[in-house]
Formats: C-alpha cells, structure tokens, sequence
C-alpha cells in the first residue's frame, strides 16, 4: 500500500471513530419507546403511564378479536385534563379505524383515567364493540 492510501485510510477510521461518542449521545436523547398503540398528540401532557394503561384498557376492557385489534389503529383525537385534590383526571376520545378500509365510520372509545397515586379506569364507553368497566 502507499503512504498516502495508509493516511487516508487512518483518518476515515479517525473520523469515524470521533462520530461514535456524538452518536451515542444522540441515541440517549431519543424518547423511550412506550408500550402504547394509542396515537397521542406530540404535544400531549399525558404521562407515559396513563397512556400505556388506556392501551391495556383497550386490550383488557374492549372485546376487539385479537387479528382486529392489530388491524386497527387508534388515535387519542380529544385529550382533557383537569386537576382534583391531590390527583389528575384525563378524559379520553379515540378513534379507532381500519386503515385500509376508509368508507367504515371509525369507532370510538372515551374513557376516564384518575392518576392520584395510582392510576384506574372510572369511565368506559364505546361505539362498535363492547367495552366494559371492571366490576367495582
């Protein structure tokens, strides 16, 4: 090899190398993946674990087949919240559709999560399927 292929090839392994601590700090900047489908809005105040449990909500609480609840997507379109006392009440709205069959009228799911402590479902109402509150 001659010299100035060995330099050229010394400093694009240089440079690579100073990429690598650039990279991994980027990678932990990046958001956590959140065991959630439920779409929320990038701006959304809703924690990650509110949103993980309206996902387990919809698996648990509405009767989808499970090749339809992978079909479907399901976005939260209207997201309220209110302080009471010492805790958080989120009201719901998600649309869920068929992706690839746009003429059906996408269903519905409301549901009220209180995040006082601890997170629960006091409000479930829906259009298409059956959901249904735990017994109380």
């Amino acid at each position: 090899m001659k010299p100035q292929a060995v330099h050229r090839v010394g400093g694009g392994v240089l440079r690579l190398a100073s990429l690598v601590p650039v990279l991994w700090a980027l990678v932990g900047f990046a958001a956590a993946p959140i065991d959630s489908r439920i779409q929320f809005p990038g701006h959304t105040d809703v924690p990650r674990a509110v949103q993980e449990f309206a996902w387990r909500v919809i698996e648990t609480r509405c009767n989808y087949q499970s090749y339809e609840e992978q079909e479907r997507s399901f976005w939260a379109y209207d997201v309220k919240t209110r302080k009471v006392g010492t805790g958080v009440v989120y009201s719901i709205s998600i649309l869920s559709e068929l992706p690839w069959k746009k003429t059906a009228v996408p269903a519905t799911i409301e549901m009220t999560v209180v995040a006082d402590g601890g997170i629960r479902l006091t409000a479930l109402k829906s259009s298409f399927v059956v959901c249904a509150l735990p017994p109380s």
